[in-house]
Parts: structure tokens; sequence; C-alpha cells
């Protein structure tokens, strides 16, 4: 399209590409809410601190550490779905019978 046509069509393209632009930023801002996994290493890392310091127990920090890699494991799978990189291998959960042994 030539310049007047653009012109003349802005009244009627523009809140279109308005719309367009913010949803784009929309979706940029939740992919990167879904993809940050900075929280959650500062969570693991507050839990490792916790449990040096004796303020929770091994038990409590399994517990608590299981919830935390299930959260970590869900930000990988968004990675993953997104096509970003994944780096850090595989994240392991232990599961009930793992405790067992």
């Amino acid at each position: 399209m030539g310049l007047l046509s653009s012109i003349l069509l802005a009244p009627f393209t523009g809140p279109w590409d308005g719309t367009m632009w913010t949803l784009d930023k929309v979706r940029r801002a939740v992919e990167d809410e879904l993809t940050d996994d900075s929280t959650i290493k500062e969570d693991l890392m507050r839990l490792q601190l916790e449990l040096e310091a004796g303020d929770i127990d091994e038990d409590e920090y399994l517990e608590r550490e299981k919830a935390i890699m299930l959260r970590l494991r869900e930000v990988r799978a968004w990675r993953e779905q997104l096509g970003m990189s994944v780096g850090g291998g595989p994240v392991r959960v232990a599961r009930d019978d793992d405790n067992a042994r």
C-alpha cells in the first residue's frame, strides 16, 4: 500500500493495529512470566539456607523441595512448549516410594 492509502485508511486500520500491538505485548508478558524460573531458584536457595541453619528438619525440607521441583518442571515444560532453550538437564522429583528405599 502506498503512503496515501495508509493515511486514508488509518482511521479504520489504526484501532486494529493498536489492538494487535497490545495483544502482542500481553502475550510476551505472559510468556515471560510462565518461563521465568528465577523466583523458583531463589525459593530453592532459601529452603537450603533454612535447612543449613537448622530452622527446618530434613523431612520438611524434602516435602517443600518436592513442591519447588514440581514448579520448576512446569516452567521447563512451558519453555519447551514455547520453543525456548531448556538448560540444567531433567528435573527429578522424588516420589513417595523413592523415600521408602
